[in-house]
């Protein structure tokens, strides 16, 4: 009898020690961390990279390490057109950044914070984010991907080597394009489009290759557009935004716990990152200044001149719109009109 007691009692006791060990290693594998590479064009010292880092700090704080962003910026991962593919297959890079208007050629969304002089400021440009950010993420997600946050870049400016006084002076001036709005802007002011990634702008603004660039305050700054480009013209043409994102089967996989942390972490990096890109506008347009840049108002006439442009863009978007049934953007266009600024 206490021969089978014993047997009995260290019977229980192997088993619970097997429960013990298979509930040690299931928590260390469950704490295990899982490393993301994070693939950016920009360089560290940009405000939409510091932004990044400071999420992939913060991720790693709010999971306990059980998830690293490993960011690595300035296309030294991936060249900045890689990007979007490369994060799609998850082999090179699990999650990444692009500035959404690249993607315009995959879905008519994408394109829509280059409407040529569609919102007047930063209020318009988030208010027409929220309107049409499911959308967006909706697109993303049929093409593997999950949106994390969009953070703006300032107002796209116009910087020209020559002075710009009348409609003919855009003609046969060669100008920047980085996607389908500015290459299409070209065409319609007459000029001819040379297609320039921001890694490559410096060179191509030192060895004077592109006379024309609507571009950022910061995109100016950073590319010493000063060395060839004297003139910088105010047009606020549009707010575009970079999209951070991550490979959707990565993400999948992990808990619905940890998928929680990583939204909330993107949450306020997209808080953050609208309040950076305002305080750094005038910072950079300082900059521009301190070099010598003559900042000039547009004249009235060509000002008029560049507005038409942007209602012929306008109507062209619409139509396209129509012609893929995206019912939803058309109701997207019709709720901002009602409440953006006048």
């Amino acid at each position: 009898m206490i021969k089978w007691k014993c047997q009995r009692q260290y019977r229980g006791l192997t088993v619970l020690l097997l429960l013990l060990s298979l509930f040690s290693a299931a928590e260390s594998a469950y704490a295990q961390s899982t490393l993301l590479k994070m693939a950016t064009a920009y360089p560290a010292d940009n405000f939409q990279t510091q932004n990044i880092m400071q999420f992939s700090d913060e991720v790693k704080r709010m999971t306990n390490g059980r998830v690293d962003i490993e960011v690595h910026p300035a296309g030294e991962l991936l060249r900045p057109t890689a990007i979007y593919d490369g994060v799609r297959t998850g082999a090179i890079a699990q999650a990444g950044e692009v500035i959404m208007s690249s993607l315009s050629s995959e879905h008519v969304v994408f394109g829509l914070d280059t409407l040529p002089f569609f919102v007047n400021d930063y209020d318009d440009a988030q208010r027409l984010w929220k309107l049409s950010r499911p959308q967006v993420e909706k697109a993303l997600d049929e093409r593997g991907l999950v949106l994390l946050y969009a953070v703006p870049w300032p107002p796209q400016n116009l910087y020209a080597s020559h002075p710009i006084n009348t409609p003919q002076d855009f003609k046969g001036l060669r100008m920047r394009d980085y996607n389908a709005a500015s290459e299409r802007i070209a065409q319609i002011v007459g000029a001819t489009p040379v297609k320039i990634e921001a890694l490559d702008l410096p060179d191509a603004i030192a060895d004077k290759k592109v006379d024309l660039m609507l571009t950022s305050s910061w995109t100016g700054s950073d590319a010493k557009a000063w060395t060839s480009l004297k003139y910088y013209y105010k047009v606020n043409a549009w707010i575009p935004k970079n999209v951070v994102f991550i490979n959707k089967s990565v993400f999948s996989k992990f808990s619905p716990q940890l998928q929680q942390k990583i939204l909330s972490a993107a949450q306020l990096a997209e808080q953050r990152g609208w309040q950076l890109c305002r305080s750094k506008d005038s910072e950079y347009e300082a900059l521009l200044l301190a070099h010598n840049m003559q900042i000039n108002p547009l004249a009235t006439y060509v000002r008029n001149f560049l507005d038409r442009a942007g209602e012929k863009m306008a109507h062209e978007y619409l139509k396209l719109a129509v012609e893929q049934d995206t019912s939803a953007m058309t109701q997207i266009l019709a709720d901002y009109t009602l409440t953006r600024k006048k």
